[in-house]
């Protein structure tokens, strides 16, 4: 059943929440990770397939950190956030 009447649309104010991540704050804690301690896992043995991964994540991230502080460098705006445009509530 079709009827020409609009349904009616009730805006319902809703509070926005701006959430400010950068890189850094990702990849410092990540490539400070030491291969030797797990956090909750307890310690993880030198030479372990564990600790191994562990360890390649830590240097990806710090090889991550290098790069992303170049580009910064360089341009600090490219890798800054961007802002949403915003419309003014009525």
């Amino acid at each position: 059943m079709s009827t020409p009447d609009k349904p009616k649309v009730i805006m319902v104010p809703v509070k926005r929440y701006d959430i400010d991540i950068k890189l850094g704050d990702i990849l410092t804690p990540l490539s400070r990770m030491s291969a030797t301690a797990v956090p909750g896992r307890g310690i993880a043995a030198p030479g372990t397939e564990l600790s191994q991964h562990v360890q390649q994540l830590s240097d990806l991230a710090q090889r991550l950190s290098d790069v992303v502080g170049r580009i910064d460098a360089v341009d600090p705006t490219v890798l800054a956030p961007t802002p949403r445009a915003t419309k003014p509530n009525p």
